[in-house]
């Protein structure tokens, strides 16, 4: 039993075609499909459904392919935890974020490659559901996403900052001089939103709705940087985190107006995978993020 056989059999879940999987494997199809046809000897079960073309696995296969996953992810680990010990920590971060924790991916970047500056960041943005099965098949090391009213049990969890929902609205005679602004004002101005499907619009949705309001947006869309460059071209404006300021706040022509009635705040955090020992990749966050908190200088880097 090798460690390959284990590689070829999730890269052929994750592709589904055998000719892609070897393609990524940099083998042959029938090196690839000999390697997984002598696993199933050693193990003595079925792994995939026999066809002339891939029809998917077994269910001795799809429990195989879970210890795979793990038995690999177990194997970077090792990795990555001697690098630690060698104080060269090496490897690929691999970050999962909801779409409007940009700022705060930031400030790990930042503080992240000073300390380990040989380690590469992979961040993909992405919902919670797909953020939970990314982590639950160790495809990330750890997520960041909003703690309240969300479904995140089994995850270990890190409050990092409390955030409100603010407007962006281009710096032109709306809102002149104004501090805040009203749910109920603001959707009678032209609005950008997130796709309905985002947990974020969900949010703003339910903000409306207790202000008695129920507006159609002109534009959505499931990229946040997307609205926000609409909302500072003018013509339209938008929903976003307070600390959005730090990248959009300060260019000119663009102001951030605090909504209220209700004032809308969410925790954000860190949440992963409980394992003894922690993914190394995982400590090394986690314990990066609680020498930022307990410093109290997480705010700052926020803000710059």
């Amino acid at each position: 039993m090798f460690l390959r056989q284990f590689q070829y059999l999730v890269a052929l879940e994750q592709e589904g075609h055998f000719g892609r999987a070897a393609q990524r494997c940099h083998v042959s199809q029938p090196s690839l499909s000999s390697a997984i046809k002598h696993l199933e000897e050693e193990l003595g079960v079925p792994i995939i459904k026999r066809h002339q073309k891939f029809h998917g696995f077994t269910e001795e296969g799809q429990r195989v392919i879970g210890w795979a996953k793990r038995i690999l992810a177990d194997k970077d680990a090792m990795v990555e935890e001697l690098g630690i010990m060698r104080d060269d920590l090496h490897g690929r971060l691999r970050l999962a974020a909801m779409p409007m924790s940009m700022p705060v991916t930031g400030v790990i970047d930042r503080l992240f490659l000073q300390r380990h500056p040989g380690v590469q960041i992979d961040i993909q943005f992405l919902g919670l559901t797909e953020m939970k099965l990314g982590l639950a098949n160790f495809q990330f090391d750890v997520g960041i996403t909003y703690l309240e009213q969300q479904p995140i049990e089994r995850l270990k969890t890190m409050p990092l900052y409390e955030e409100s929902l603010q407007l962006l609205v281009a710096d032109d005679e709306w809102l002149r001089d104004r501090e805040s602004v009203t749910w109920a004002e603001a959707a009678e101005l032209p609005l950008c939103l997130l796709s309905p499907n985002t947990h974020e619009r969900q949010i703003t949705d339910r903000a409306f709705a207790s202000a008695g309001c129920s507006p159609k947006p002109r534009l959505e869309s499931s990229a946040m940087i997307n609205l926000v460059y609409h909302a500072m071209q003018g013509g339209l404006v938008t929903v976003v985190p307070k600390y959005f300021m730090h990248a959009v706040g300060r260019r000119p022509g663009a102001r951030l107006i605090l909504l209220e009635e209700p004032v809308i705040t969410q925790r954000v955090g860190l949440v992963w995978i409980e394992g003894s020992p922690m993914l190394p990749m995982t400590k090394a966050v986690v314990e990066l993020m609680e020498g930022a908190l307990e410093a109290g200088t997480l705010e700052e880097q926020l803000l710059t």
